[in-house]
């Protein structure tokens, strides 16, 4: 394994002269210590454990070494193209940058090489290199630091968010990308951080990271639910069902206690929302109008007492739909959407259930409404009449004789509204 501080002592690389300032406090390293260094790409190669990259190459893990263009590029070239894939756009305007006018905006990495930021600038120089065939530096601060240990893994995380909030303009994570990264950081196979470390070193709420990762939870359950590989995140991206995983972690949190009682429930609730789920993917529903139906969802149905009759109306067809999808095993979302073609009559089932609960839901809304502003109009009148005609501060001799007509023939017609539509409700009770 290579070391860049050791290779820069022997002077074998170059520095540039820069004098980085850390973004914040980490111990055991000083702004007066760190240099930014002229580095040959040969010795570097994307971090793994980057959350755009980690869900990347998910499907790949136990199958690939992160390692550099010394030891084989293929780990590298794949990244790269998970890179140029993501926002080609933005891709092309840091490379033209670049050959316009040099790397502005130095990088941060390992002792090792591994780059813990500065990925696309990282492709960019990549790509100019393969169409010039010209020698190119990658200009970044080398961290004295080793991602195989625990404790220095932390302070590398905690530069990686610092820096991230810190430099203008940068790409905001794919949601999906976020929240799997929120997950893996505070609750993985090797968590490093508390949820509320990620948020301060972050900047964001703690109330939102928790969301995230409640999210995330339930991207995992469902993708177990259909019998894919854990990893397989590429379907909720292409799929566009991030924001349903979202509210549905909003809903279950709020809805749920904690009692063995209340999480059976809540796993009945969970799997009903995997059906709805299926049901948007199969009928083609993504965007506003998905997120608007699941807090639907959430509002006329998990919220109300109608969520237990509805959970065993559909229970049988979402088990049954969860059998023959994970016997179709799904790896892709082609693959999903191909069986769910094959399971029409299923997912048909469901979403009849489904529409009839809701419209159901809704229409009593409707009816309550209705009631309500009848009772907060015989409220007023009940007020004015307590209070002899008036409202407020109303006086009497505030009112012209014309006005005082004007109010009689309302009243007037009021009563006879009123006679008129008790007989019909008393008809229709009856």
């Amino acid at each position: 394994m290579i070391s860049l501080i050791k290779l820069a002592n022997e002077g074998k690389i170059e520095k540039t002269g820069a004098k980085p300032k850390l973004p914040i406090k980490v111990e055991g390293v000083s702004s007066e210590t760190l240099d930014v260094y002229r580095i040959p790409l040969e010795y570097l190669y994307y971090n793994d454990k980057n959350g755009r990259i980690s869900t990347g190459i998910a499907e790949y893990e136990g199958k690939i070494n992160p390692v550099s263009d010394t030891v084989n590029s293929k780990y590298n070239d794949m990244v790269a193209k998970i890179i140029e894939n993501g926002n080609r756009n933005a891709l092309k305007r840091t490379q033209k940058s670049i050959e316009e006018s040099g790397q502005q905006v130095y990088g941060w990495v390992l002792d090792d090489g591994r780059v813990i930021d500065g990925n696309r600038r990282l492709t960019a120089l990549r790509n100019i290199h393969k169409k010039t065939g010209q020698t190119v530096y990658f200009e970044a601060v080398v961290l004295p630091f080793s991602y195989s240990n625990n404790s220095e893994r932390v302070k590398v995380k905690q530069l990686e968010l610092a820096i991230q909030m810190g430099i203008e303009e940068r790409e905001s994570y794919d949601p999906v990308d976020l929240a799997i990264d929120i997950y893996q950081t505070t609750a993985g196979e090797d968590p490093i951080m508390t949820l509320a470390d990620y948020a301060r070193d972050s900047r964001m709420r703690l109330t939102e990271v928790e969301k995230y990762y409640n999210g995330a939870v339930y991207i995992k359950k469902f993708l177990e639910f259909i019998g894919a590989p854990a990893t397989s995140y590429e379907i909720i991206k292409e799929s566009k069902s991030w924001s349903l995983f979202y509210e549905m972690g909003k809903i279950l949190k709020k809805e749920f206690g904690d009692d063995p009682e209340a999480q059976v429930k809540k796993n009945e609730t969970m799997e009903s929302y995997f059906g709805v789920i299926l049901y948007q993917t199969h009928v083609g529903v993504v965007g506003n109008t998905a997120r608007t139906h699941i807090r639907d969802y959430g509002k006329y149905i998990v919220s109300t007492a109608d969520n237990k009759e509805f959970n065993e109306d559909v229970q049988d067809i979402v088990e049954d739909l969860s059998e023959s999808i994970q016997d179709a095993n799904v790896v892709n979302y082609a693959d999903l959407t191909k069986v769910l073609i094959q399971e029409d009559d299923k997912i048909s089932e469901f979403g009849e259930n489904y529409n009839t609960h809701i419209r159901a839901a809704k229409n009593g809304e409707s009816v309550e409404k209705f009631i309500k502003s009848i009772r907060d109009n015989v409220k007023v009148f009940q007020d004015l009449n307590e209070k002899n005609g008036l409202s407020g501060n109303l006086h009497y001799n505030e009112v012209s004789t014309k006005q005082l007509k004007e109010l009689q023939r309302y009243m007037r017609d009021l009563n006879i509204a009123s006679k008129e539509l008790f007989e019909k409700y008393g008809k229709e009770y009856q």
